[in-house]
């Protein structure tokens, strides 16, 4: 059935193939056939890098391309020779195909290259139409070479708390001040809703359509850098003039299609990876990632091909910048600043002017700075906002001499040189003095104690954490505790930058009540706080939580308890490799059962190797109205992978 359907589909196109081809090439499109038949083409790599095609569940293949403009056979989808086969006889034709509405040869121009180098196409029997669209198109990018953006993780955005990726198209001629003028070649999904729960359960479930796009870089430069105050690393990649062309020739076509959006397994990384094995089939970046790709782990991947990347340079964010400027400051030039945010006429104060005119320019620079961030932010009126510029514009225009150069430091180090995302821990503990082992595994991503390089300090973000544990004196096994999901944002106070600390967590966890030992319970728990920053040490983070938390259960009577407390903590770094974290949280519950919680622990965390770390962990806990404290100790080798 499936034969006559491309037969009765390949009659459709000759019936569309213009009298001056039908007429001179009435045999060549069925040698072509046959020929790609004989050498199997549609078994190739590379065809089916181009159709997206991977493995289906059932046998055979299925694209990964949802559009029904981006295949030519009706069952193009999970039949790569009928779809090959189709391509050629539309190469035949002038119709208009995909959504482009363009001649087969400039919809799908890389194909198009790809089969008449395979097949030897003689151009004088299928002569080459002109396809002026991608040549503006390709002109105006000029590509000379491709760099990897990863802008860091941004905390305050579901879609963006793992980092995100796309690629830069860099122009010939450009230098590094030039570069944000480039293009950027961008995958994201295309949003339907405004509701925060909705998006999160859409991404997950694939509810959203994801597309390709080409942006002007400086757009994405203000969104990540300006506006969301994220760091960006960028990577550029050492690919060949040919490669690059063929990987632009691939991004071309895939505006005739949509993909299905995964929040964590088809996104923004993972559907950039097959462009790059486009551009160098010897890459099999994609076989990598099953289950779930994170940002990160695909720069980690691309960065551990050997010769693959030429070059990283750091672009702080405007926030970075303003920061790192600020510490340059004195105390009463600080005091300056904090006065000229509120009131602007500061700059016209005796205290202001007695200042060098270096320093004044300095101090003046920091604060447009700022405005200029604040803009971006919206967190003040335009017309204020525009006020304060001129008339710092004006005062720093008169001083006539430039600003002094800031050499900025990165924040934190490059995405590749942080440990792997998932986890795995083994250890061995003691409950009341009676001992256990204890198995954890965490697919991603991170949480407070873990070794911070190549991670946003002060970020937690733990997704399916599972902890079952084998109790010696009874025998048995037991899930001591299950988190879908529990994240942790410390934003440290700051007099300009203003951000509450949050924390939101939901989970199956255990207690020790009346009827079991270890009473399974599902809880649910949001908090808001803030933080504060020192360097006794080496970096130490205060913090407090007000939180609201909500429990259900079968042993609780009735069957639930809600209320409300805090969480108080201390998180320090001791030395480079070693970490600690003490935090005391109190829960008092008015509503259902009526009881509290109260935990304290101390936990420590030594790094042995970049994937491989030592956790030790006091544990001390009173719930349900019990006068006594239950203690634990626990020890946990943790390998990252």
């Amino acid at each position: 059935m499936q034969r006559w359907r491309t037969l009765l589909f390949l009659l459709m196109l000759f019936l569309q193939v213009t009298p001056t081809l039908a007429a001179e090439n009435p045999g060549y499109l069925q040698e072509l056939i046959e020929a790609s038949r004989q050498k199997e083409l549609s078994g190739m790599r590379y065809w089916h890098l181009l159709l997206h095609y991977r493995p289906s569940l059932l046998g055979g293949v299925i694209s990964e391309a949802d559009g029904a403009g981006f295949f030519l056979a009706p069952g193009g989808k999970t039949d790569p020779q009928a779809e090959l086969e189709a391509t050629l006889a539309a190469l035949f034709t002038e119709a208009l195909v995909g959504t482009s509405k363009q001649p087969a040869q400039c919809a799908f121009i890389a194909r198009y290259h790809w089969l008449k180098a395979a097949l030897g196409i003689d151009p004088e029997r299928l002569p080459e139409q002109r396809c002026d669209r991608f040549q503006a198109w390709y002109a105006t990018l000029n590509p000379q070479s491709l760099t990897l953006i990863f802008p860091s993780a941004y905390m305050n955005n579901p879609s963006s708390m793992f980092g995100h990726t796309l690629l830069r198209v860099d122009q010939k001629g450009q230098v590094e001040q030039t570069q944000i003028l480039d293009y950027t070649i961008n995958y994201a999904a295309t949003v339907t809703t405004d509701n925060g729960v909705l998006f999160a359960l859409l991404g997950i479930v694939g509810g959203f359509k994801g597309n390709f796009s080409t942006i002007p870089y400086y757009l994405q430069v203000r969104k990540y850098s300006d506006m969301e105050n994220r760091d960006i690393w960028e990577y550029r990649l050492n690919l060949t003039e040919a490669q690059i062309r063929r990987m632009l020739m691939h991004a071309w076509e895939l505006g005739n299609t949509t993909f299905t959006y995964y929040f964590f397994k088809q996104n923004c990384s993972y559907q950039l990876l097959p462009l790059l094995e486009v551009a160098d089939p010897d890459l099999h970046l994609t076989d990598s990632f099953w289950y779930w790709t994170i940002p990160a782990d695909t720069v980690r991947l691309i960065a551990s091909v050997p010769g693959l990347i030429s070059e990283v340079t750091y672009r702080p964010s405007r926030g970075t910048q303003i920061r790192q400027k600020r510490d340059l400051l004195s105390h009463e030039e600080r005091r300056l600043l904090s006065e000229i945010d509120h009131d602007v006429s500061t700059i016209q104060s005796d205290s202001f002017k007695v200042l060098p005119v270096d320093r004044e320019a300095f101090l003046l620079d920091i604060a447009y700075d700022y405005t200029r961030y604040q803009t971006d932010k919206e967190e003040t009126g335009p017309e204020a906002i525009k006020r304060k510029q001129r008339l710092l514009l004006e005062r720093r225009s008169g001083l006539r001499i430039q600003s002094p150069g800031v050499a900025f430091e990165p924040t934190t180090s490059p995405p590749e040189q942080g440990h792997d995302t998932a986890r795995v821990g083994l250890g061995l503990g003691w409950r009341e003095g009676a001992p256990f082992e204890e198995l954890a595994l965490r697919p991603a991503y991170q949480d407070l104690l873990d070794d911070a390089t190549g991670y946003t300090t002060g970020a937690q973000i733990e997704l399916m954490n599972a902890r079952v544990r084998y109790d010696n004196h009874r025998d048995r096994f037991t899930l001591h505790s299950l988190s879908f999901a529990n994240i942790i944002s410390l934003f440290p106070l700051d007099p300009l930058f203003k951000k509450p600390s949050w924390k939101v967590s939901a989970g199956i966890a255990t207690l020790t009540g009346e009827s079991c030992r270890d009473c399974r319970y599902f809880d649910l728990n949001v908090g808001t706080g803030s933080a504060l920053e020192a360097h006794l040490l080496r970096r130490e983070l205060a913090y407090f939580f007000i939180e609201l938390d909500g429990n259900y259960g079968g042993f609780f009577d009735p069957d639930y308890r809600a209320g409300g407390g805090g969480t108080i903590g201390l998180l320090a770094d001791l030395a480079p490799r070693w970490k600690a974290h003490l935090f005391a949280t109190y829960l008092s519950y008015p509503l259902g059962e009526r009881s509290h919680d109260l935990k304290m622990s101390l936990q420590q965390r030594v790094t042995l190797q970049k994937d491989l770390a030592l956790r030790v962990e006091l544990n001390r806990r009173q719930e349900l109205n019990r006068r006594d404290f239950q203690d634990e100790a626990l020890i946990t080798f943790h390998l990252y992978f």
